[in-house]
């Protein structure tokens, strides 16, 4: 009895000796592959081309705006952020517009009881493009009053991922959520309030900010990646 206790408790310590070495093999590799750089785990060299899609809006701001104004709003802020990536997206090729909102809208009508984010994916396999980026608006406040004074400031929320078009896995994304304040209450962002101009924007221009904001920390991402 004694024997076979022993033999049960060899056996259990080999079997640990070996999961702690094989996990001190991977971890080892994991560090030689971090230290080489394998572009196999680095997304800079994952996503080669990208298409932006156009974007979408959550109910309540739907629901909030007549159509048209919505429309304008989405349109407002896909082509602020095509603009940020034409101008800042490093080492990635951005499909035209036009050519990813026809093809976006193709699938759309094809699928329409698809998810925005199924058919954004469809979409980018479709154009033959590594990535897709999508955004949704949940806020979209305009200012009441003028620049130089305001009853209520303009106010911007949207999120943006980019998703993989070989199976919609999500491979970055961020949030953006901004209301202007006044200097006296953000005396922090001073720098801020002066490249405004010292007065109070419209939502468009600080939907503009966002979507500048929002490819730059993409950038950067990539580049630490």
């Amino acid at each position: 009895m004694k024997s076979t206790r022993n033999s049960r408790l060899l056996a259990a310590l080999l079997l640990l000796s070996a999961i702690f070495f094989n996990s001190g093999l991977l971890s080892a590799a994991y560090a030689q592959n971090e230290e080489t750089g394998a572009p196999s785990e680095r997304l800079r060299d994952r996503i080669k081309s990208l298409a932006l899609i156009p974007l979408t809006s959550k109910p309540p701001l739907s629901e909030s705006m007549p159509e048209e104004i919505v429309e304008q709003k989405e349109r407002y802020l896909t082509i602020s952020l095509y603009d940020a990536l034409t101008a800042e997206l490093f080492r990635i090729e951005v499909t035209p517009l036009q050519k990813s909102e026809t093809e976006f809208l193709r699938i759309k009508a094809e699928k329409p009881k698809s998810f925005y984010r199924e058919q954004a994916v469809a979409a980018g396999k479709s154009l033959g493009v590594d990535a897709v980026m999508i955004g949704v608006i949940s806020e979209y406040t305009e200012r009441e009053g003028s620049a130089i004074g305001v009853e209520s400031p303009a106010a911007v929320t949207f999120s943006v991922e980019v998703l993989d078009t070989r199976d919609g896995h999500t491979l970055w994304e961020t949030y953006f959520k901004e209301t202007q304040k006044p200097l006296l209450e953000n005396v922090y962002e001073i720098e801020k309030f002066f490249k405004r101009g010292a007065k109070w924007i419209t939502s468009d221009e600080l939907a503009k900010e966002g979507a500048r904001k929002a490819v730059l920390d993409f950038n950067e991402y990539l580049l630490g990646n």
